[in-house]
């Protein structure tokens, strides 16, 4: 194979794991937000690469849609008087990515 050859093109190893629906979620949240497919997401937090969020018009769609939900689901729990960890983890993750914009 040359070098030259786009990435997607070199690779040819699959890797594969399971994780709970929870952690699915958050993946695909933060997958979402960094603008990067979920593999491109996974790869680069595995190999400890830097992700730098370029704001723009999709990432600013998903995180305005996390964020809607987000709204809703702590409307529901003022009234009832829970608020979840994967919740607070949620916001957080949200707040640390609103404050790079």
């Amino acid at each position: 194979m040359r070098a030259s050859q786009p990435l997607h093109h070199r690779t040819s190893k699959t890797v594969a794991f399971r994780v709970t629906p929870e952690e699915y979620n958050k993946i695909q949240m933060m997958a979402d937000i960094s603008g990067r497919s979920k593999q491109d997401y996974l790869r680069a937090r595995l190999l400890e690469d830097d992700i730098t969020v370029h704001p723009n018009i999709r990432a600013r769609s998903y995180l305005e849609k996390y964020l809607i939900e987000l709204t809703d689901e702590l409307k529901r729990l003022d009234s009832a008087g829970n608020l979840s960890c994967e919740t607070a983890e949620q916001i957080q993750v949200l707040l640390k990515f609103i404050a790079q914009l």
